[in-house]
């Protein structure tokens, strides 16, 4: 039997992989009544509108309608097909694996990603341990040197590359080439046939994902011109937008504080790490990504930005910080003294000095008003201008007028200012004629950032969040005509189908063999039939239903009807009561195709069939018979 036809075997697996704890390796949850809620993993927002439901064991986000259970969150974002997620949580779940037959395409791609995390996990421990080798020694001695403790080095698995092939020839016997090329670890030579390594004469930094597998390399070259840092290029596995250096270390401390510290280098996330700051992580690069801000916001409320005090990557940074901004992230500004790195002033300053200048870090907007000032050092007019685009970009006119209060002191710091009111006033009248001209609110508009003055408003940058699509309408919300209220029948009876799955011989019997006039109750109804027969009862039934569910419409019905419940007070008289309206509307639609059908024996001067009038008179005295409900 093929892996994925296992029922029992997916029942279990499902079972052993509680989705709330799944789902808490990739995104911050917190406890909201009978449910969790967080940030959604599938698209930016600000606002948290991810809904998981344990006691049904699925997932629902009420911005982008993502839903599933714990092998559609896993398939999603990581990019798994069914097959791939079922083994990656059997796995986690130690749950045995049956014996299996596997289509040739399900075989060759799980082949694929088993043999690239094997290679990666291999070429971890290889240059690890060339580390301690002889080959290793400068390696090692640099990282003694910056302060890194032996445990330290164990921790986060650091490494040598020696080059010269020694990986290939350690792996090929394990690995074929195509594996260790497809995985990043080595290349084609230039010249003539066969391969060489990615990766010589470096340090290596393992790069992991969130759940602490091996996906790639970041690897410091000692001495030499080559490029300082070099990263895995993108592989199946490894994409460097997507992934933050350390998160997996970082994650718990970083969700605990609801703060996380961005720093630019792999020393300045291992060395706090070592002194016991472990809400640290840095991006692959000196480029922040929308993505990694998104990961960042997935995590945590507060981002402390702790990069370098050059101008050139100031501008780089700030840009990308309004991607975070925009997140609605709490984005703080670290400046640390004499432009140190976070490494260097933890070994000059201490644990407790580095955490005393986090605590101080500058909110952004306050930042880049410093910066506007300080960047027109020797005019007060294109400083003023400068100050009055960061200031009209803001939402918040009681933010504004806060932070114009404060430019007045920002101003009162360095030279001698123009008295209080004057200076209040000459920033309104520049924030005006801004807005005169055209200066678009939180638009990345090219009017709003084309003249060298200053830094622009922290919703300047790209807009993450999508624009907000109208809310879609409640068929329950809606005035309900007779059809409505048939609908209406029918939701509910699928609703108490999901609670009393033997409610179906009851529904069967009163209403035939297709109960449902609506096709996606119809097709949940069927399904629900199906899994009764098989006499499965591992887990909720609606989680198990999204098994059987190919059906778009039938899968978010039911993803609705999960997330959203009826409260059910007296489910037999309830069901009655469904029942009862749904044979009501279909005796209407049974008098209106009689009266259709006798109308045109009439047009064409025949006579009506007893029949009709017979069948006609008995459901109209039905009809009109006192309701039991």
């Amino acid at each position: 039997m093929a892996l994925h036809d296992n029922q029992a075997f997916k029942d279990e697996v499902r079972a052993k992989n509680e989705i709330v704890d799944v789902i808490s390796s990739y995104v911050k949850l917190e406890k909201r009544g009978n449910r969790y809620v967080g940030l959604c993993p599938f698209h930016g927002e600000k606002t948290p509108s991810f809904h998981v439901i344990p006691q049904m064991q699925m997932y629902h986000c009420f911005g982008c309608k993502a839903s599933g259970d714990v092998f559609k969150f896993l398939q999603e974002r990581e990019h798994l097909s069914f097959y791939e997620a079922l083994v990656q949580l059997a796995k986690r779940a130690r749950v045995p694996m049956p014996k299996e037959e596997r289509t040739p395409e399900e075989e060759k791609a799980y082949r694929e990603r088993r043999g690239m995390y094997d290679a990666l996990e291999f070429a971890a421990r290889f240059y690890h341990h060339q580390l301690q080798s002889e080959s290793g020694k400068a390696g090692l001695d640099y990282l003694l040197g910056r302060g890194l403790s032996e445990e330290t080095i164990r921790t986060y698995r650091l490494g040598w590359a020696p080059g010269y092939g020694k990986l290939f020839q350690a792996a090929r016997g394990r690995f074929d080439a195509e594996t260790l090329q497809k995985a990043g670890l080595i290349l084609p030579r230039r010249e003539g046939s066969g391969y060489m390594d990615a990766f010589f004469d470096r340090v290596m930094f393992p790069i992991t994902d969130l759940t602490g597998r091996t996906i790639g390399f970041g690897g410091r070259i000692l001495q030499g011109n080559a490029a300082k840092y070099k990263n895995t290029s993108d592989t199946p596995l490894f994409t460097k937008r997507h992934v933050l250096f350390g998160l997996a270390q970082a994650k718990d401390a970083v969700r605990a504080k609801n703060q996380a510290i961005l720093v630019e280098g792999y020393m300045d996330v291992i060395m706090p790490h070592q002194v016991g700051i472990k809400n640290v992580v840095a991006p692959l690069g000196t480029a922040l990504t929308e993505e990694q801000c998104k990961l960042l916001r997935q995590q945590a409320e507060q981002v402390v930005v702790a990069f370098d005090s050059d101008t050139a990557g100031q501008m780089a940074t700030l840009r990308s910080l309004d991607i975070l901004y925009e997140l609605g992230c709490d984005v703080r500004i670290l400046r640390l003294a004499d432009g140190k790195d976070p490494d260097e002033y933890i070994r000059t300053h201490g644990a407790e000095g580095f955490q005393a200048s986090v605590d101080e870090a500058m909110p952004l907007v306050e930042f880049k008003l410093r910066s506007a000032i300080e960047k027109n050092p020797g005019s007060k007019a294109k400083a003023m201008e400068a100050v009055a685009r960061v200031l009209v970009d803001l939402k918040n006119d009681v933010l504004r007028a806060e932070y114009v209060d404060k430019i007045v002191n920002i101003f009162a710091e360095g030279t001698a200012g123009m008295p209080d009111p004057d200076l209040k006033k000459a920033i309104d009248r520049q924030m005006n004629r801004l807005l005169h001209e055209g200066f678009q609110h939180n638009q990345p508009d090219s009017r709003n950032n084309s003249r060298d003055l200053g830094f622009a408003g922290p919703g300047s940058g790209p807009q993450v969040n999508p624009q907000a699509r109208p809310a879609p309408v409640n068929p329950l919300a809606v005035k309900a005509t007779r059809n409505d209220l048939v609908w209406r029948a029918e939701r509910q009876l699928i609703q108490l189908l999901l609670e009393y799955p033997g409610y179906a011989v009851r529904i069967e019997t009163a209403l035939g063999n297709e109960p449902f006039s609506d096709p996606t109750h119809q097709t949940i109804y069927a399904a629900v039939k199906l899994r009764a027969g098989t006499g499965s009862s591992a887990g909720p039934l609606a989680a198990q239903l999204l098994d059987t569910l190919i059906d778009a419409d039938a899968r978010q019905a039911l993803t609705e009807l999960v997330v959203n419940p009826t409260v059910l007070t007296n489910a037999e008289q309830e069901a009655a009561h469904c029942i009862e309206k749904i044979m009501e509307h279909r005796d209407l639609r049974r008098i209106a195709d009689l009266e259709k059908q006798m109308q045109t024996y009439q047009a064409a001067g025949q006579p009506v069939p007893a029949s009709l009038v017979e069948e006609w008179t008995q459901r109209q005295l039905k009809m009109r018979k006192p309701s039991k409900s």
